[in-house]
């Protein structure tokens, strides 16, 4: 490809990523707004997300694979665990917006990244590099600021809005994980599809069709939950499925960050949540040391393959979205 196409491509890498972001954000802001209204409960709401979404997803697959949907065997266990773990970000992500402003929430579990890299140094014993180091100060001050944990007004934020919002952490760390060693087999687009229908099933288990309220069945509703499942899933993913044909994983992770700003922004016009200047500014240091760990990465992987002991885990399988072997791309982040 010559350098002008080559632009191009990676021009529309980063339109496709900035939609991503873009509908990521609405769709925390769109669960806020059917919470506030008592229209929907996060059960119901991540139970229809995942089956609606996992539903097209599937299609896709069916499409791209030829019909040949099914993983092989010895990622079913993965799969299930994977599947589990998307069933608890994503609960405990609405849960949290629930009780707590969208931007918060947003900002506490887009630090899980920092919170990977730090729990790998202590794990391995070892001070990280400087960059990491750097990004992790960062990414602390930064949740520091945004929930005024000095402040009197701390108190006010909602205990059990907090708890879920930590949870959220532990569970997309999970989430990661998982993803990296999934995609050893399968390609992302299967992870996620098969991921997302075994969240559905968990919650169709704990919620059976038959015990839902009917006011949460109400026609009106309808378009809401569809909008969730297809542009707060489906359509997003596939935009960062696409992305990672013109641009390396790294730069997507860093240009997906826009979804703080998007969530933030849509919160502010949409739903009235104002962010005094001190979290604004907590917002743009996290943005600021997760962006840094992708830089991080990207140097590295441009300096050549990295040892085991030195490979991050800012994403999971960042040795096969390298090598540009079929079915190891990075595995994208959990969608919020």
């Amino acid at each position: 490809m010559d350098k002008q196409g080559e632009g191009r491509g990676r021009l529309r890498g980063y339109l496709l990523v900035v939609l991503a972001s873009l509908l990521f954000g609405l769709n925390g802001n769109l669960a806020r707004k059917l919470f506030d209204e008592r229209a929907l409960t996060p059960l119901t709401l991540v139970e229809c997300r995942m089956l609606i979404g996992g539903a097209c997803l599937l299609v896709l697959l069916g499409v791209v694979q030829r019909g040949k949907v099914l993983p092989p065997r010895r990622s079913w266990g993965w799969l299930l665990a994977l599947g589990l773990a998307m069933a608890a970000v994503t609960y405990s992500y609405f849960m949290a917006i629930s009780r707590l402003p969208v931007a918060i929430a947003l900002v506490i579990q887009f630090s899980t990244p920092a919170w990977l890299v730090l729990a790998e140094a202590i794990w391995r014993r070892r001070w990280p590099p400087l960059p990491v180091l750097g990004a992790l100060l960062l990414a602390g001050s930064g949740l520091i600021l945004v929930t005024e944990v000095w402040q009197q007004r701390f108190l006010r934020l909602d205990g059990i809005g907090l708890l879920y919002a930590l949870l959220s952490i532990l569970s997309f760390a999970a989430y990661l994980l998982l993803g990296r060693r999934v995609g050893r087999d399968l390609s992302a687009l299967s992870a996620t599809t098969w991921g997302a229908l075994v969240a559905a099933l968990f919650w169709l288990l704990v919620q059976p069709p038959w015990s839902l309220s009917p006011a949460s069945l109400r026609p009106e509703l309808w378009p809401a939950l569809a909008a969730v499942g297809i542009l707060g899933m489906a359509l997003p993913f596939l935009c960062e499925l696409a992305a990672l044909r013109y641009l390396d994983a790294g730069r997507v992770g860093i240009v997906a960050m826009l979804e703080l700003v998007a969530g933030s922004g849509i919160a502010y016009f949409w739903l009235g949540e104002a962010l005094a200047a001190d979290q604004l500014l907590g917002g743009a240091l996290v943005m600021l040391g997760v962006g840094l760990l992708h830089y991080e990465e990207l140097r590295r992987r441009a300096n050549g393959p990295l040892p085991p002991a030195e490979v991050s885990s800012v994403g999971p399988d960042p040795e096969g979205a390298a090598s540009g072997r079929p079915g190891q791309e990075e595995f994208p982040r959990q969608p919020t």
